[in-house]
């Protein structure tokens, strides 16, 4: 079976659930023939993406937001969306176009806007992202936002083509949604993350989405001299390696190394993207979760991830929340790990069963 992925390029987080996906299926006697990546154009992809998918990379444009010192920024990133508005429109052909030319059997979308604008493309189409759990009913959308959660319902629907199977990937389980096809499924996680081995070390490993927040983290570590503080940031003009101090240590983000460094970490500071979380579960590590300022999805995974025993939520990056974290009793969250164990069976079963389908339909 020949499987082609459409994948968002917007920061990691879907990038790391297709790397996860593809060994699974290669495992069960499948082929991932390319990787087709959603971006703004400006945009680098990874290389640990473009090293690791083994197989063909090609791009097409899609809406990306911006951030600027405070976050997400709603009119740069309109008007970003505005002035790519020709390329954004051509996705839909360009994807066309390399279907044509790798002919899949399967394709497998990881929240991206193009695949809901593709209509009728002949093969079966299955949707991942933990976004698809916003229309099941224990879903714990913030109650005083009720216009904001109506709107991410509603962008989340523009990614699913008619009749397309919805995965929605999911901290917990919860019950299948048969008639309105969405199953709720276990965290992708990758096969680096399961094959680390926890242990504690005593560091603070911190994930910074902002350089502008730097100096927080430095005035925090001045405080606390004893500390180990590791901190991965992707400022470009940045050594590999920059040393603030005899335990606070700035990295440029590498995927491998990060993974290292959250295995053997006492505690993590990152933003509330669900696979940086979901991976801070398997190790055990109790999380501090601070969303992106004017990010309500990252809100809304911070909320339910902190009420399920992740960790913390705060919406700064401030002391007393970093205070708080390493003060924070934490017990590894009952059953993750084998919830999370169920992942490989339940995603090749439901894409040979997409591919079961489309071949009955054709001998029919």
């Amino acid at each position: 079976m020949r499987v082609l992925f459409l994948v968002q390029g917007e920061g990691r987080g879907h990038l790391t659930q297709a790397l996860a996906l593809a060994p699974m299926l290669r495992r069960a006697g499948h082929t991932v023939c390319a990787a087709l990546v959603g971006a703004a154009p400006e945009r680098l992809l990874p290389s640990f993406f473009v090293d690791e998918i083994g197989a063909p990379v090609e791009r097409f444009e899609e809406p990306a937001f911006v951030y600027g010192a405070r976050g997400l920024s709603p009119g740069p990133t309109a008007w970003n969306t505005l002035r790519r508005f020709r390329g954004i429109r051509r996705a839909p052909a360009v994807v066309r176009d390399a279907m044509a030319r790798y002919r899949p059997d399967v394709v497998v979308s990881f929240y991206t806007f193009v695949a809901g604008r593709l209509g009728d493309v002949g093969v079966p189409v299955v949707c991942v992202g933990h976004q698809y759990a916003f229309h099941h009913p224990v879903y714990p959308f913030p109650h005083d936002r009720p216009g904001a959660a109506w709107a991410a319902r509603f962008w989340t629907d523009r990614t699913v083509p008619p009749g397309a199977r919805r995965l929605a990937l999911s901290f917990y389980p919860a019950d299948a949604m048969p008639d309105t096809n969405l199953r709720v499924v276990p965290p992708l996680l990758r096969d680096g993350v399961r094959a680390r081995r926890s242990s504690d070390d005593g560091s603070l490993l911190v994930y910074l989405m902002h350089p502008a927040l730097a100096p927080a983290i430095e005035r925090w570590a001045a405080q606390h001299p004893g500390q180990e503080v590791r901190v991965f940031w992707d400022r470009k003009d940045a050594p590999e390696t920059l040393a603030k101090g005899a335990r606070l240590t700035f990295h440029r983000l590498n995927g491998e190394r990060f993974l290292d460094a959250m295995a053997r970490c006492r505690a993590l500071v990152c933003t509330a993207g669900f696979e940086s979380v979901c991976e801070a579960m398997h190790f055990g590590k109790p999380v501090l979760m601070v969303p992106i300022g004017g990010h309500f999805e990252q809100t809304c995974n911070a909320r339910e991830a902190s009420a399920h025993g992740a960790g913390l939520y705060a919406s700064a990056l401030t002391a007393e929340a970093l205070d708080a974290l390493l003060e924070h009793p934490y017990q590894t969250v009952a059953g993750f790990r084998a919830w999370a164990d169920e992942a490989e069976g339940v995603f090749v079963e439901e894409v040979e069963r997409a591919a079961g389908r489309a071949a009955h339909r054709i001998a029919a």
